[in-house]
């Protein structure tokens, strides 16, 4: 009984929130306002790793690396696209955005109080 204590513990340990955007990373799970919102593969892995260094500014050259696995001096809008998904599928106004912030000069940044 104390195994399954501890697991639960760990798994409810994974779940983010962000305003009205939870994120269940343990059942790969993502709603907003309590509404699953389905997302493409690349589109969770990016959610994924700006959840893993959220209040971090990423540049589009990490996020080719790490989500796409893509090896130096790539220049493509793909992450732009992506961004632009997730926006459409979590931001409250996808023109306005408070979770995917653009960094000027850098890249994106999750802001963890969104």
């Amino acid at each position: 009984m104390a195994i399954i204590a501890k697991l639960r513990r760990i798994v409810s340990a994974d779940i983010h929130k962000f305003g009205v955007i939870q994120v269940d990373v343990g059942r790969a799970q993502v709603s907003r306002n309590g509404k699953p919102v389905f997302l493409r593969n690349l589109e969770y892995r990016l959610l994924r790793h700006f959840i893993k260094r959220a209040g971090r500014s990423l540049s589009r050259d990490e996020l080719l690396r790490v989500v796409w696995g893509y090896e130096g001096g790539t220049s493509t809008r793909t992450v732009d696209v992506h961004i632009n998904h997730l926006r459409q599928k979590l931001e409250q106004d996808a023109k306005r955005p408070a979770l995917i912030v653009t960094v000027p000069g850098v890249g994106y940044k999750l802001v963890a109080s969104g």
